[in-house]
């Protein structure tokens, strides 16, 4: 014999998203301090490869966009979780 009622269960609620000026500060600093690091980190990797094979300039534009454009995916994704983590309601 069953003790579970047939009646469905009330939804729980998700709470919102708020964003209020310490979370945006938050999320600001957090993303400029990883993009800084992911834009310095690629711009000496893009000097260091572009010395080290001797490039001339249409090489080093084309390293600049085979590096680039992944470390941009990086620093936008980056943004991406920082927001999603400092507006969750569960860290607040």
């Amino acid at each position: 014999m069953s003790f579970e009622s047939e009646e469905p269960r009330p939804q729980e609620i998700a709470p919102r998203r708020r964003l209020t000026l310490a979370q945006a500060v938050g999320f600001v600093s957090v993303t400029l301090f990883i993009s800084t690091e992911v834009a310095a980190a690629s711009a000496a990797g893009i000097w260091g490869l572009s010395g080290l094979l001797h490039l001339q300039p249409l090489g080093e534009v084309i390293l600049t966009a085979i590096v680039g454009i992944p470390a941009l995916f990086a620093m936008v994704r980056c943004g991406q979780l920082a927001f999603a983590a400092e507006t969750d309601p569960e860290n607040n």
